[in-house]
């Protein structure tokens, strides 16, 4: 997974679509926010592929899909997000691999920010910050998760 890629589409289009959403400039504030959504979908899908071994709670499609599930996604951003770094963490330890632990308070942390974050977005200002700040959290987690993948071995047996 190109991190620099996926970090920084998440970290630039990401917080600045929400920044101009913030200030007003609707139009391509919505543009650049859904371009860093969909490549963070990517990374995503990407991410659980990695760790497919008849073990994990979801197939990479699913995990992606069932996002768009009115209503479901609510229950099912826990699963997608805070579930790979659980999953991820089951998958070192079931193949003998010692690497660093996905940190899962926060996946669990972003997954809590988000449904927050629905809450708040019809309070002026509030729901703006919410929104950079869901933003910044992802950027961490998007580091985190390009680092993990990226330095699974190839081949585990």
């Amino acid at each position: 997974m190109d991190k620099r890629f996926y970090l920084g589409s998440v970290a630039i289009a990401g917080i600045l679509g929400s920044v101009l959403v913030a200030v007003g400039q609707l139009p391509l504030g919505v543009v650049l926010s859904l371009y860093a959504g969909v490549v963070a979908l990517v990374m995503w899908y990407r991410a659980w592929t990695a760790i497919q071994d008849d073990h994990a709670r979801t197939t990479p499609g699913k995990a992606v899909g069932f996002l768009f599930i009115p209503f479901f996604n609510l229950y099912w951003i826990f699963q997608a997000f805070w579930g790979f770094a659980k999953d991820y963490n089951s998958y070192l330890s079931r193949h003998g691999i010692s690497m660093s632990q996905l940190p899962t308070g926060l996946f669990l942390l972003y997954c809590i920010l988000i449904l927050v974050s629905l809450l708040m977005q019809w309070i002026p200002v509030v729901g703006s910050v919410m929104g950079i700040i869901n933003w910044v959290v992802l950027v961490v987690i998007v580091s985190r998760v390009c680092d993990a993948v990226n330095n699974l071995p190839q081949t585990t047996e």
